[in-house]
């Protein structure tokens, strides 16, 4: 505006004295003076309307009619004033848009043709003889002109340079800032820029990244995972997103080398609407560290999974309960109403003592229920402790095989007891001892058919006392097998089930066997049997070495120490 301006305001000043000179002006010279006065126009467009492109337009229009109105003075075609029409489109490349210089370059050839058209019609007059004594210095002012035109780009260009490098500095700066690894990616998938979050997200500096350097770091099973969210963010419609894992060992800020380090990253990867604009980036991606808000969602998982759990023991727990506690209260209440009812008196002594050894048993069996469900409560919640002593396991092996003798014979199963050779002393709790030996029997008779035998042997195997429990009973199946000596489990289901029971015994076993230090195993095949080995350390606890566990093998069961375990499910 400020150039236009003086342009136009020395025009008119110039005007007055110019006429004084001259007299009345002809047609070519009105032009002249009309091309010199346009600047003020283009100016007052411009602080009205805002419209640069129309004041750009004017003022081009005012180089181009002052350029060929100084031809049509000097010969027309032949004038060397012409070759200032390309001043028009130069100057307008100093706006930095293609349209200013396509609309300057139409206006510029314009005024060419509309000189070569009047020439031929030979209106202009021949050159004057002073033209070509001032050629020098007309081509000299064309030659400066030029000069002033290319300082003035070349400044434009470094003033766009300067902003553009402190853009990227401030984009630098605000991306080194931020907890986010921010990478740009080339159509191929290759880094080409990475943030200062590399170190603490991928540990490797920004320049180690580049190319394929985040791959390498991206865990092998992530991979194509990876891949496949860039390939998609590149030839997609939108933006893509994918989790996985990086890998690597941090950089070593002392003299002990640092552990491999894994964190999980989220990323979204976005496609540059012009991959060809800068650089080649076809892909810009942001990755966060969710390491920690996915390890909450795996604990909320398993919490949840826990609380499912816990929700289908209460509901086994109450059918089961309900099954066993139902029978022997219906024959107490039952009983006791025969024997305190109007009709006692016509029942004989022996129907009465009949009576009341059922609702004896029955009692007992209730007591029995609520002692193992205070047990496995105990245990479960590390309230039950042991007292160890020194004790003869071949003793209390004997005095189980006698309490379940009985048992054995009214079920027509026979009952055996072994007991290796120079069995030592062995450290532990009696009472839990003896409740483990009579869980394991108790079983073993309910689940072994007419016909069938039971065997109890103990013997020794180095430091270790094997106490096993092997029957010809029914077995268990294969898929049962690991969730054996869970709370409330049996291998039929609470309600079709012909053989009683809470499905409490095997827990408290496992619970037992891990207060003495020790471990179980079982072995079962469907229709072949079942053996369980207790292995517990003479020593007492202090003496473990081995962590509490359950080894299961879904095979007929065989004799002998096991040495393979090919299956376990942690006590």
């Amino acid at each position: 505006m400020l150039t236009r301006l003086a342009l136009g305001a020395a025009a008119l000043g110039l005007a007055p004295a110019y006429l004084a000179w001259r007299g009345a002006p002809g047609a070519l010279e009105a032009l002249l003076l009309v091309a010199m006065a346009l600047p003020l126009l283009a100016v007052f467009v411009l602080s009205r309307s805002g419209r640069l492109d129309i004041a750009h337009g004017i003022s081009a229009a005012s180089l181009a009619l002052f350029v060929a109105a100084l031809a049509g003075m000097t010969g027309g075609a032949a004038s060397p004033f012409l070759i200032w029409l390309a001043a028009v489109p130069a100057g307008a490349m100093l706006f930095g848009a293609r349209d200013y210089v396509v609309r300057a370059g139409a206006i510029a050839a314009a005024a060419l043709a509309g000189i070569l058209s009047l020439h031929q019609l030979g209106i202009f007059a021949e050159a004057a003889p002073w033209v070509a004594t001032a050629m020098p210095a007309i081509a000299a002012l064309a030659v400066l002109h030029a000069i002033m035109i290319a300082v003035m780009a070349l400044q434009h260009r470094d003033g766009e340079q300067r902003e553009r490098r402190a853009a990227d500095m401030r984009a630098q700066l605000l991306l080194d800032h931020v907890g986010d690894l921010v990478t740009w990616h080339d159509a191929t998938g290759g880094v080409v820029f990475a943030n200062a979050a590399a170190e603490a997200l991928a540990g490797a500096e920004p320049r180690d990244l580049i190319g394929r350097g985040l791959l390498d770091r991206v865990h092998v099973a992530d991979r194509p995972l990876f891949l496949k969210a860039l390939s998609d963010a590149a030839h997609g419609a939108g933006p893509s997103s994918a989790c996985f894992r990086t890998l690597f060992v941090p950089r070593e800020l002392g003299p002990e080398p640092s552990s491999p380090v894994a964190l999980w990253l989220e990323m979204k990867a976005h496609r540059v609407a012009d991959a060809t604009s800068r650089d080649g980036v076809a892909v810009v991606c942001v990755m966060r560290d969710v390491t920690a808000s996915r390890a909450l969602d795996e604990e909320r998982a398993r919490v949840h999974a826990a609380a499912l759990k816990a929700n289908d023991i209460k509901g086994q727990f109450l059918a089961t309960l309900s099954h066993e506690l139902r029978t022997p209260l219906n024959a107490i209440i039952g009983f006791s109403e025969m024997l305190g009812g109007d009709h006692a008196r016509l029942l004989d002594a022996e129907k009465r003592l009949d009576y009341a050894r059922i609702i004896h048993d029955s009692g007992h069996h209730l007591l029995d229920v609520v002692n193992t469900l205070l047990d496995i409560s105990k245990i479960e919640s590390g309230a039950m402790t042991i007292e160890q002593e020194t004790l003869d396991l071949a003793v209390i092996a004997r005095d189980c095989s006698a309490l379940m003798a009985l048992r054995a014979e009214n079920g027509g199963v026979a009952l055996e007891r072994v007991s290796g050779p120079d069995l030592p002393a062995v450290i532990g709790d009696k009472r839990a001892l003896k409740q483990i030996m009579i869980n394991l029997l108790s079983n073993a008779v309910k689940f072994t058919p007419a016909g069938g035998r039971v065997t109890l042997a103990v013997i020794r195997d180095g430091e270790m006392i094997d106490l096993s429990v092997s029957d010809t009973g029914i077995g268990i199946a294969a898929s049962d097998l690991p969730r054996l000596g869970d709370p409330f489990f049996q291998a039929k289901s609470s309600y079709d089930r012909t053989y009683e029971g809470t499905g409490l015994g095997l827990s408290v076993v496992r619970g037992l066997v891990g207060l003495h230090g020790g471990c179980l195993t079982v072995e079962s095949a469907p229709g072949i049997g079942t053996r369980v080995s207790v292995r517990l350390p003479i020593g007492g606890v202090a003496a473990a070495s081995q962590p509490v566990k359950i080894e299961t093998f879904a095979r007929a069961p065989r004799r002998g120490l096991e040495t393979k375990l090919p299956f376990r499910l942690t006590a």
